[in-house]
This record gives structure tokens, C-alpha cells and sequence, in this order.
């Protein structure tokens, strides 16, 4: 199975999946929400362009990239893990881009929103209280584990990457260094 794709082919195409994805990074970061104002016309515009340059086969690679992109972020919405927003930004850049592009963009967003929400993560912490508590669990530990894991109480935050904005770096990563993604790993 081919999954090679060169975005340099498609100017318009992904000229209009980097103002798409850029657009919703900065509504994403600014309010906390990607509009429909933006993913709807993205997702039509998409469609068009694949109608125009690949006739049905490419309104059938459209469709398949924005399930490929999508599916996997309605499973996200469903649990609660992401907003309606990042599903519809992801099926519009698949449909934007079609099935092979489609899939490296969304693998190299998700890297790049694993380590956003590392980064987050390592940010927030209070290491002193980590120190504290590591070292409460190792002096339990020869009591049982149970007794010393009752020391690992976590806290009860809500921390959220806004992935608009991992979604644009995550394309711009496909775009720039195309040698360097996540099916250019495994080709």
C-alpha cells in the first residue's frame, strides 16, 4: 500500500489546511473553543478543492481522510477527552487533505498535543509536595503496598491542552519537515 503524499503537489490544499488549522489555533488558545464559523467552511471548501482536482476519486479520498482524522476524536468527544471543536477541525483538515496526509497530520498532532499536555503537566506540578510524597511511599512501602499507595492521593484538577493549537503544529510539522513524520518513519 502506497502511503507516500507530497503536500507540494496540493498548493491549495494545503494552503487552505494551514489557514484553517492557524485560524482555529488562535480561537483555540484565545477562548478555549474552535467556532463553527471556522471548520464548517474549511470542511465544505475541502470537498470542492477534491471535487475540482481528483473528480469522484477525489471527493471518495476527501471522505476518507475526514473519517480517518475524525473517527478517532469522536471516540475522544464520546469519552469526554476533547471538545466538538477539535473533532470538526480534524475531519475538515482530513477532508482538506485526503486519506494518506490526513493520517500523518492527525498522528503528528496527537505527538505534538502528548507533549503539550507533558509540558503542562511538568509546569503545574509542586515538586516539593511530589518530593514529599514520593518519599512518604518509599518510607510505607515495606509496610505494604497498599498502606503506602494510600499516600498517593491525586488531586482533582482539570487541566486541557487546547489542540487547535497542536492540530497547526502538528501540520506545519508534516508541511516543513515531511522526511520527519510519522509515516515518513514507518515507509
Amino acid at each position: 500500500m502506497d502511503m507516500t503524499y507530497d503536500l507540494t503537489q496540493m498548493p491549495a490544499a494545503a494552503a487552505l489546511a494551514v489557514a484553517c488549522a492557524t485560524t482555529a489555533a488562535v480561537l483555540d488558545h484565545r477562548h478555549g473553543h474552535i467556532p463553527n464559523a471556522v471548520t464548517y467552511p474549511c470542511l465544505l471548501t475541502g470537498f470542492m478543492l477534491a471535487a475540482i482536482s481528483g473528480g469522484l476519486a477525489g471527493i471518495g479520498l476527501a471522505f476518507a481522510g475526514l473519517l480517518a482524522s475524525g473517527l478517532i476524536f469522536i471516540i475522544a468527544f464520546a469519552a469526554g477527552s476533547c471538545g466538538g471543536g477539535d473533532v470538526k477541525l480534524m475531519a475538515a483538515l482530513g477532508a482538506i487533505l485526503g486519506l494518506w496526509p490526513a493520517i500523518d497530520v492527525t498522528l503528528a498532532s496527537l505527538m505534538v498535543g502528548g507533549m503539550i499536555a507533558v509540558f503542562s503537566m511538568a509546569r503545574r506540578v509542586q515538586w516539593n509536595v511530589l518530593a514529599r510524597t514520593v518519599g512518604l511511599f518509599a518510607l510505607l512501602l515495606p509496610a505494604g503496598f497498599r498502606d503506602a499507595a494510600s499516600v498517593l492521593k491525586p488531586r482533582e484538577t482539570h487541566h486541557s491542552v487546547r489542540f487547535g493549537v497542536a492540530a497547526a503544529l502538528g501540520l506545519l510539522w508534516c508541511l516543513f519537515i515531511p522526511d520527519f513524520t510519522p509515516l515518513a518513519l514507518v515507509r
